[in-house]
């Protein structure tokens, strides 16, 4: 929001400080401009002497062409009044210099530059990177000569040598006190001519985008560029005369800078927007982010059940994260408290548990020793087979509440280990009423919620006690307990013993005993959530119980 808020500033001053920029580019390249101008001066100067210098020899040399010790004296003459001058001479159509300064000769006939020369009957100034006389580059100063006809009868020309006309004299390029890094002259060719730091480093001063020719044709100009060299420079381009243009380099006033102007008007809105955003986030984490991510992972860690990492210590948080981290502690408080107490209800459940089993037990137990005494005292066959049976009955329950007694309070029960337990004491009652052969159990680990749990153990102590010892056999098959898993959601009780059980376990029975054993054993099935099947052959009865395993 804070950066957002800033935005227009940030384009103003976006705007504002590159049309300065702009401005100040636009003032150098003039400076730059009349800089150069100023150092162009001198030799426009020599420039315009060579010409009046020509016009006047042109117009007095008529009368001294036949005579060719006076044409030279005349030449001699006007070259000692222009010490720049590499050669002054008088050249007839016909091509053959013999009137020139210091006794010069040369026959230009053929010579292309001079055919040029003579058929354009005008004042002209030539550049010839090497003169053919003086043999150094010159700047040649022409005027066509007239006879009193009217007729030109040859041309007169003066030679200034190129190295002085690309040099200022100290004085006068003083510029100042500010000099050039380098002033180059150049043809419309895009020849470089001379240099005053040298032909090989002004190489290395030239536009690295531009070339000498596209400068020509554009004439007059300034501009800011990267030079061959990669450094930033001004440069100017003046025409000094004809075909001769001079290139005046300049250091730019941002060289020694360590911002690219180009870069220089975003970066004042980019450290702006930068430094915002800084300070953004450094309040937003030192006044808020710490203590809410200290919050935070106190929370994570209670609601992991870590306890020992609940405690929050914040350091000097504003008023409303204190009064939350405050809240938080009184929640804590209070959901610790509740837990304590819960965790002794739930002693107190498991305690209460335990004691009730344990009476149930001793009850059973005491129940089943009333019935032992009415069974001694009995001496009718029938009744005490029916007291048998409930003694039996009463004692195998209360092996089971009081196996239970010992793991009462857990969620979860190792079911194999409780079968164990029950079948070891029934086994016991069996051995003590002389039933045929000891209970075998073949039982793979299981475990269940307490829910599934005590309804299988009580119908495994129910359907054993379903075996009756009155009509043992010693050939009848002994009594086997098998547990097991179907698959991943399923599990199995098979129990298998004699024959006379069937009768029992399914009810068909028509005295009391069995007739509750049979509906025991259907209400235990039904607390299991499973299904019970009785089946069997060769004096074999099976009962089979097939539940599904549940969470809880």
């Amino acid at each position: 929001m804070i950066v957002i808020t800033l935005m227009p500033l940030g384009l103003l001053s976006m705007q504002q400080t590159a049309s300065v920029t702009r401005e100040v580019s636009r003032n150098a390249e003039m400076a730059a401009m009349g800089a150069t101008v100023r150092a162009a001066a001198p030799q426009i100067r020599l420039i315009q002497r060579g010409q009046a210098s020509v016009a006047t020899l042109a117009a007095i040399i008529e009368p001294f062409v036949a005579d060719d010790a006076a044409c030279r004296r005349i030449m001699d003459q006007i070259k000692a009044t222009e010490p720049a001058a590499a050669l002054v001479a008088y050249t007839p159509l016909s091509g053959q210099m013999t009137c020139g300064s210091d006794g010069s000769r040369f026959d230009f006939a053929g010579n292309p530059l001079f055919q040029r020369l003579i058929e354009k009957p005008e004042p002209m100034i030539v550049v010839n990177p090497q003169g053919p006389v003086s043999g150094t580059a010159v700047l040649g100063i022409v005027h066509p000569v007239f006879n009193a006809l009217g007729m030109q009868i040859g041309i007169v020309s003066l030679s200034l040598r190129h190295e002085a006309v690309s040099q200022a004299d100290e004085a006068s390029a003083d510029l100042a006190a500010s000099r050039p890094v380098a002033l180059i002259t150049f043809d419309g060719a895009g020849n470089l001519l001379t240099a005053d730091t040298g032909l090989d480093q002004a190489v290395l001063q030239l536009p690295r985008d531009r070339g000498l020719s596209d400068l020509a044709r554009n004439q007059v100009q300034s501009f800011a560029g990267q030079s061959v060299s990669g450094n930033r420079r001004l440069f100017s381009v003046v025409p000094l005369a004809g075909d001769v243009y001079l290139l005046g380099v300049w250091r730019s006033s941002t060289e020694e800078t360590l911002v690219d102007p180009d870069i220089a008007p975003y970066l004042l809105p980019g450290l702006m927007w930068l430094a915002a955003l800084a300070v953004a986030v450094f309040a937003a984490e030192y006044l808020v982010t710490r203590h809410v991510r200290m919050i935070s992972q106190a929370m994570l860690a209670f609601a992991r059940g870590n306890r020992g990492r609940y405690a929050l210590h914040l350091s000097n948080p504003p008023a409303e994260i204190e009064d939350l981290a405050e809240a938080y502690r009184t929640m804590t408080a209070t959901i610790l408290r509740d837990e304590a107490e819960l965790e002794n209800l739930v002693h107190q459940k498991d305690m209460l548990l335990r004691e009730v089993h344990h009476r149930t037990g001793n009850s059973l137990q005491l129940i089943a020793s009333v019935l032992r005494m009415h069974l001694r005292e009995q001496l009718d066959d029938a009744t005490r087979r029916i007291l048998e049976n409930l003694h039996a009955r009463v004692m195998s329950l209360s092996t089971v509440h009081l196996s239970l007694y010992r793991i009462a309070g857990e969620s979860r029960i190792s079911v194999h280990e409780l079968m164990a337990d029950v079948i070891a004491k029934v086994s016991a009652i069996h051995e003590r009423y002389a039933r045929a052969g000891s209970i075998e159990a073949e039982l793979r680990p299981l475990v269940l919620a307490t829910e599934q749990a005590v309804p299988l153990a009580l119908l495994l102590a129910e359907v054993l006690s379903c075996f009756p010892s009155s009509d043992a056999r010693p050939d009848d098959p002994p009594i086997r307990v098998t547990l097991d898993r179907c698959d991943e959601g399923s599990a199995r009780m098979r129990i298998s013993g004699p024959e006379s059980a069937r009768a029992i376990l399914a009810g068909e029975s028509f005295d009391a005993p069995t007739k509750i054993a049979a509906r025991l054993i259907r209400a235990f099935v039904s607390q299991l959530g499973g299904e019970f099947t009785i089946t069997g052959d060769a004096g074999e009865v099976v009962a089979e119980v097939t539940f599904l395993i549940r969470d809880s």
